[in-house]
């Protein structure tokens, strides 16, 4: 009888303790995964100073989401999270108006949770950046100063080659001396720049997965 009553307690003993881990369990939310598609573009705000004259590969870009980004109708990337590049690439603006320019890769956001995740982004365009006329985005997503016009190049040519057309020097070297002076007079191309504060848009470029508490 004695032997009977100790086993009856040491078995609720052990339920008793095994209780507090079983509501843990049950309380624990359970996780679902996401994946963010390629291709996916999202709208930045730049928190990050960018210009090819000063900024050097390797620097750190930050910049936080403007729009928050859902997927099946989850929203999985709020306002306000971070996602973070850094600089590829940078060549400063050169004579014969070239331009300089950036090439910014997006690595890393941060997922409300607080883990970060690794991205592939590139920059897609500029939407607002304040007293910046003279930077675009080209189409392998680098940041690009504008350099002379096409129409700049060929109107200081054509004044330079009707010049020594007039002084008696045939057309073809005419046009070699004014392609030659042309290119030293062009001026220098812009920087490629961005201030902190100026709106951009970031493609996706490569399919992105995390995992996030289940929603209620």
């Amino acid at each position: 009888m004695k032997r009977q009553a100790v086993a009856v307690f040491l078995a609720g003993l052990l339920c008793i303790g095994a209780t507090p881990r079983l509501l843990a369990q049950q309380q624990e939310p359970e996780s679902e995964e996401w994946t963010i598609p390629e291709g996916t573009e999202f709208k930045l705000q730049l928190h990050t100073t960018v210009n090819s004259k000063t900024t050097k590969a390797g620097d750190r870009v930050m910049s936080t989401l403007i729009d928050p980004v859902a997927v099946e109708d989850r929203e999985v990337l709020p306002k306000g999270v971070r996602i973070d590049g850094h600089v590829v690439e940078v060549k400063e603006a050169a004579r014969k108006g070239k331009g300089g320019y950036i090439y910014v890769q997006f690595d890393t956001v941060e997922l409300p949770t607080g883990e970060k995740v690794a991205i592939v982004g590139s920059l897609t365009e500029i939407f607002a950046s304040e007293g910046n006329d003279h930077s675009m985005v080209g189409v392998e997503g680098e940041l690009k100063g504008r350099g002379a016009s096409r129409k700049t190049q060929l109107g200081i040519i054509a004044v330079m080659t009707g010049a020594g057309t007039a002084a008696g020097v045939g057309p073809g070297i005419a046009a070699g001396v004014g392609s030659i002076i042309a290119a030293v007079i062009l001026p220098r191309g812009k920087q490629a720049a961005l201030e902190a504060g100026s709106l951009v848009g970031m493609r996706l470029d490569r399919d992105v997965s995390f995992t996030l508490p289940a929603s209620e």
